[in-house]
């Protein structure tokens, strides 16, 4: 019964779509490399979100949104790798697209850099966790900004909360709205690495808020951009930007990126992420 449970639901699992990410905006040069080939990052292309890696360089900055409508910034200077995506299949046409369309598992690797993280409205049951070499924190939405630099790891809330764990010998920690986490390594062998919870402060030095703010709204604003349904797969020929679901996906549907259209045009200029300002 466990060999016949096992292969229906890996049969299941083949209807699924692929999750995918969609490519909102690029600033200089940008790399992403699916495994296959490493391509530089372009506005507007999409790529199988599982496993792909995202690398920005000192002048370069770029916004993606996953197919589960999380939205992400990725700093001047980052590597990011998905290291796992998965969804479950979602309803077509749906009418809210500031919730999440369905169950999601979600675990990325922030190598180095800073990434901005803004979240629809999370299923209960999705898990979404992001790590970097001293820490790993499991978001519950909505607005978070993880770094990772040399010797530091930091984990700030805007919205929501998370549970951060920093490394395999330390407690967990809870961490709200308003607060970091800053973990370091420990200077003995054996020991936990060392962490501080704090109070995100309010920008009178080196303008924190402000500093942390941009980077939350610059992945926000990408989210916007676009929202994800399910339909019959179209002919291979049509003009439309459709997201393949893999050949292993024995289903008729596939996930297709549907562009939102404002109502009006934007009044005043509009600030490219590449303006925002340096911590």
């Amino acid at each position: 019964m466990l060999c016949i449970c096992a292969v229906a639901h890996a049969q299941s699992s083949k209807k699924n779509p692929s999750s995918k990410i969609y490519v909102a905006d690029t600033q200089g040069d940008a790399l992403i490399d699916t495994g296959k080939e490493i391509d530089d990052l372009t506005k507007k292309s999409v790529y199988n979100a599982e496993g792909v890696v995202i690398e920005t360089k000192p002048s370069s900055n770029a916004s993606a949104v996953l197919s589960n409508g999380t939205g992400l910034y990725f700093d001047v200077n980052t590597k990011v790798d998905i290291l796992e995506f998965s969804q479950e299949a979602f309803r077509p046409n749906r009418s809210d697209i500031d919730d999440e369309p369905s169950l999601s598992t979600t675990r990325v690797m922030v190598d180095y850099g800073v990434v901005g993280v803004s979240t629809s409205k999370l299923v209960a049951g999705s898990r979404m966790v992001f790590e970097t070499p001293l820490a790993s924190a499991s978001i519950r939405g909505r607005q978070s900004v993880i770094t990772a630099g040399e010797n530091i790891s930091v984990f700030s809330m805007i919205q929501g909360d998370a549970t951060v764990q920093a490394g395999s010998l330390d407690a967990p920690h809870i961490i709200k709205a308003g607060q970091q986490i800053i973990v370091r390594p420990s200077n003995k062998v054996g020991q936990p690495n060392t962490v501080l919870v704090q109070d995100i402060p309010p920008g009178t030095e080196e303008d924190t808020q402000i500093w942390l703010n941009e980077r939350v709204l610059a992945a926000d604003s990408a989210r916007k951009l676009v929202y994800f349904e399910v339909q019959a797969r179209k002919d291979s020929d049509s003009s439309l930007t459709l997201f393949d679901a893999g050949a292993t996906d024995q289903s008729n549907n596939e996930i297709v990126a549907v562009p939102v259209v404002p109502a009006s045009p934007p009044i005043g200029p509009v600030v490219s992420a590449a303006n925002l300002s340096s911590p």
